[in-house]
């Protein structure tokens, strides 16, 4: 199981637990009639804030491990999430620290939990949903066998070990199969079918894996037709 399913089923609990206790403060804080005791709905409340909160804290581990491997591979997608990520957890300790420490200002508190519960669908949306998304796109499309480039460029194996040094050794193993934060690339070339998309192993799908990426893989499109040629040379030898 990868890391990115594994966070992105953490994620599914953490936004439905969020949900869980919005849900219960808006039946709690309304006026119509309830059917459910103040008490068991305080109970929830507290319950699953405890599981949000819990969540929060691994979810937000998984994230920054990732990061730090990544450097600054992210993508844009990445980067915002990132951003909302940060405002999320601002907005939550400033309202865990009011109910605790400052009751004077408990009127704010229903608002910002309110924002929380945004800012989780937000960060779900960008991070789990998309890569759920992503996967059954990948397992819908019919696997599409690339017309080979009719200029090839004749690649440089030692400039393409440099390239994927820097840009691809964080995330993906050289020397072996097992996976690290993507799948290993050793013998890559002599899989039938590409990890990620499912597409036929060529280079022409191997190139557009890298111009147009399946799932959380970062897209290299500044790579020059140069640098790609060395890349795929190195990434022939492995």
């Amino acid at each position: 199981m990868s890391l990115f399913l594994i966070k992105s089923i953490l994620s599914t609990f953490f936004f439905l637990s969020g949900l869980i206790a919005l849900l219960c403060m808006f039946i709690l804080m309304g006026k119509t009639e309830r059917k459910i005791s103040s008490n068991l709905l305080r109970k929830l409340h507290k319950s699953s804030g405890f599981v949000f909160t819990a969540l929060l804290f691994v979810i937000s581990y998984i994230c920054i491990k990732y990061w730090a491997m990544a450097g600054d591979q992210l993508s844009t997608r990445a980067d915002l999430h990132a951003v909302l990520a940060l405002a999320l957890f601002i907005v939550f300790l400033l309202k865990i620290l009011i109910v605790r420490f400052f009751k004077q200002f408990l009127k704010f508190v229903p608002v910002m939990g309110m924002t929380v519960f945004a800012l989780s669908f937000i960060v779900f949306c960008t991070s789990a949903g998309f890569f759920f998304l992503r996967s059954l796109s990948a397992k819908s499309e019919t696997p599409e066998i690339s017309i080979p480039s009719q200029v090839k460029l004749q690649g440089n194996i030692e400039k393409g070990a440099a390239l994927f040094k820097s840009l691809c050794s964080s995330c993906h193993h050289a020397d072996k199969e097992e996976r690290k934060l993507g799948p290993g690339l050793k013998n890559i070339l002599k899989k039938e079918k590409l990890p990620s998309s499912g597409r036929p192993v060529n280079i022409e799908n191997i190139r557009r894996q890298l111009r147009t990426p399946f799932l959380t893989m970062p897209s290299f499109k500044s790579l020059s037709d140069r640098e790609l040629a060395d890349l795929l040379a190195y990434l022939e030898i492995l």
